[in-house]
């Protein structure tokens, strides 16, 4: 009788502890059509939409989440644009913003009264596993697409799911669910060709927890963006200097290679013409993780450095020098409008980079409607050569002018002359 009981309790044991069965895409749209909606900001004026994406249901019920980046136009102009949601059954209202995490392109609204039942969120399932993203593409109705979890993108600081499905415009916003339902992030951004990029769910439900109420009436929004992105990209820069930086060599100059997993270096040498007179090496570095701003422009948060090599047996010195600095002028030219930026403001001056002389120039300009935020430009140019060139351009955008001053430092004190 006693090993009966047994089995039977070994067989219960086993029961319970069998898997839950995974739900396929039709379930999982049937689960979540009422709690997955279209987020509209609207003209105050027209009534009409002047963009569209997604939003689902979280927190209390009367939350919603969305990108940062589909209701930005709120923030720059709350007097003209307001936000509201339509679900697939009609069921609409007004939404106000409670809740922003600019770095990760995360905002969360809130209704005055309670919305639905909120989704329940859940940590990244393993890679390859199969993931749901819903939303509303180019305003056509709810859809669902269905992919493989890439995994964390270390190149964005791990902000980012690299997901093997096609997100269109108007399902940013929207969830990324796993095959039980839950949601494991937020739809952000497509690179076309089913490669597509999911927000960890981690990062909304940090957001939910740190939201303080109604935020339409704490003045100027834009100061509270500005004050997010300098944090993020002060943060960035701190761990940059931190880094231990590999090395890479061109010619004659030992330099920082990738000196954060985020950065990928390529070559990026011109194709010269086979009657050129001279040789040009160059190789370009940048950083992946950008930080969306507004619609005028769009993404913050660069980091881009280059080095340029050019030599010549045949020209003469004159010939050469008018070459060199031709290349070398034309790295500070913007095409950025006045209006978002102020001009550059350039200090010049002689530095000593291992020996060699380096004509270096350092040039800042403000963002016009962003308090504290500066794009930079470094640039420091080898001298005294009638036949060697070398320059190197160092370029950060959205950040704290301070911050970089160290990160520049560094930069100098990386670079050795090869004899």
């Amino acid at each position: 009788m006693l090993s009966r009981v047994l089995v039977a309790l070994l067989l219960l044991a086993g029961a319970s502890a069998s898997p839950v069965a995974a739900l396929d895409s039709k379930k999982i749209f049937q689960l979540n059509e009422e709690r997955v909606f279209q987020i509209r900001v609207l003209n105050r004026e027209t009534g009409k939409k002047s963009s569209i994406g997604s939003g689902f249901i979280v927190g209390d019920g009367s939350q919603m989440a969305t990108n940062y980046h589909v209701i930005g136009q709120v923030i720059l102009e709350p007097d003209v644009f307001y936000i509201s949601y339509v679900g697939k059954d009609g069921r609409e209202g007004e939404l106000k913003l409670i809740g922003l995490d600019v770095a990760h392109d995360l905002a969360l609204l809130g209704a005055d009264e309670t919305i639905g039942e909120a989704i329940r969120m859940s940590p990244l399932p393993p890679r390859g596993a199969p993931i749901f993203a819903m939303g509303n593409p180019l305003d056509l109705g709810l859809s669902i697409a269905v992919g493989t979890n890439g995994g964390l993108l270390n190149q964005t600081d791990d902000s980012r799911i690299l997901f093997s499905g096609s997100l269109n415009p108007g399902m940013s916003g929207g969830p990324t669910f796993n095959d039980q339902g839950e949601a494991i992030g937020i739809n952000v951004a497509t690179a076309r060709n089913d490669i597509s990029f999911i927000v960890p769910s981690r990062f909304l439900t940090n957001l939910i927890e740190r939201s303080a109420g109604d935020l339409t009436d704490s003045g100027d929004l834009k100061l509270e963006v500005a004050r997010q992105v300098l944090a993020y990209e002060t943060s960035y820069i701190e761990q940059l200097l931190t880094n231990d930086w590999p090395d890479l060599d061109l010619r004659q100059f030992r330099l920082p290679g990738a000196i954060s997993p985020t950065v990928r270096c390529w070559d990026n040498s011109a194709k010269l013409s086979t009657i050129a007179r001279y040789k040009r090496y160059q190789i370009r570095c940048t950083n992946q993780n950008h930080v969306y701003l507004d619609e005028d422009n769009k993404f913050v948060g660069r980091l881009v450095y280059e080095y340029y090599w050019l030599e010549s047996d045949e020209l003469n010195p004159i010939q050469f020098y008018n070459l060199y600095q031709n290349l070398n002028k034309d790295q500070i030219e913007s095409k950025v409008d006045r209006d978002i930026v102020s001009n550059f403001s350039c200090e010049t001056w002689f530095i000593d980079v291992s020996g060699q002389e380096m004509k270096s120039n350092l040039c800042r300009r403000e963002y016009v409607e962003y308090e504290g935020m500066s794009d930079v430009l470094f640039t420091a140019a080898l001298t005294g050569h009638k036949n060697k060139g070398f320059f190197v351009t160092l370029t950060m955008t959205g950040v704290d002018y301070a911050s970089t001053l160290p990160l520049i430092q560094k930069f100098l004190e990386h670079s050795e002359w090869l004899p």
